[in-house]
C-alpha cells in the first residue's frame, strides 16, 4: 500500500476508545488552563460549531461520573466561583 493510500485509510478509521479518552482529557486540561488565565468567559466551542444539546449532555454526564461529581455539586461550584 502506498503512503498516500495508508494516510487515507487511517483517516477513514474510527479512533479507539482510548484515543478518544486521551484526546478529551488533553482538551479538558488545556481548556481549564486557558479559561483560568482569563478574566472573561472562554466559550467551550466556536460559535459555528454544530454541537447538539444531546452530544454535550452525554459528554458532560460521563465527565461528571468520571470524577464522582453530582450535578448539585457543579451548581454549587458555579454559584461560589461565579463561573
Amino acid at each position: 500500500m502506498s503512503s498516500q493510500a495508508e494516510t487515507i485509510a487511517r483517516a477513514n478509521e474510527r479512533p479507539s476508545d482510548a484515543e478518544i479518552q486521551n484526546m478529551l482529557a488533553q482538551a479538558v486540561r488545556l481548556y481549564a488552563e486557558r479559561a483560568s488565565e482569563r478574566d472573561d468567559t472562554l466559550p467551550a466551542f466556536p460559535a459555528d460549531a454544530p454541537m447538539t444539546a444531546t452530544e454535550v449532555m452525554v459528554t458532560v454526564t460521563a465527565m461528571l461520573k468520571a470524577v464522582n461529581l453530582q450535578v448539585f455539586e457543579l451548581g454549587m461550584w458555579q454559584a461560589w466561583s461565579g463561573r
